[in-house]
């Protein structure tokens, strides 16, 4: 199984904070999935901009770098101005980019390329249930006989 350690919680309807410069990822809460796996890193969906995809609150999004994928019509993050966003790559270009959410849950956003810098995209997600734990990597297990 392969770690994918998640470094917080992401949204579609605005930007948000993900302080990464201050902790390393490897000290992030993760969860296991398959060895194929592509991604670099996950983050938790909190609110339901995605949810047109199958992707719910509460769902683990697998981020991966956006240079192995393509990016016209998928889930991607954004960077502007050292805040996030979760959003889908409607037109991106060399003036002006737009992003959109599912059904335009909330309203698209057109913003100068030169003032953001996509990040990685969404390419799996693994559905929040009873069976998917975020593991600690501080959490020490014992086991007695």
């Amino acid at each position: 199984m392969k770690k994918v350690h998640i470094v917080g919680k992401a949204y579609s309807e605005a930007f948000f904070d993900l302080p990464l410069e201050d902790e390393e990822i490897s000290l992030k809460p993760y969860i296991e999935v398959a060895p194929y796996h592509v991604s670099r890193f996950g983050l938790q969906m909190d609110d339901d901009g995605l949810a047109g995809l199958g992707i719910e609150r509460g769902d683990f999004l697998l981020i991966s770098d956006f240079s192995a994928e393509p990016i016209f019509g998928k889930p991607v993050m954004v960077r502007q101005e050292g805040q996030f966003l979760i959003r889908i790559a409607a037109d991106v270009n060399p003036v002006e980019s737009t992003f959109t959410t599912v059904n335009d849950i909330y309203p698209p956003m057109t913003l100068p390329s030169e003032n953001i810098r996509i990040i990685g995209v969404v390419s799996g997600f693994i559905k929040a249930s009873d069976e998917v734990k975020l593991i600690d990597p501080y959490e020490i297990v014992l086991e007695y006989e």
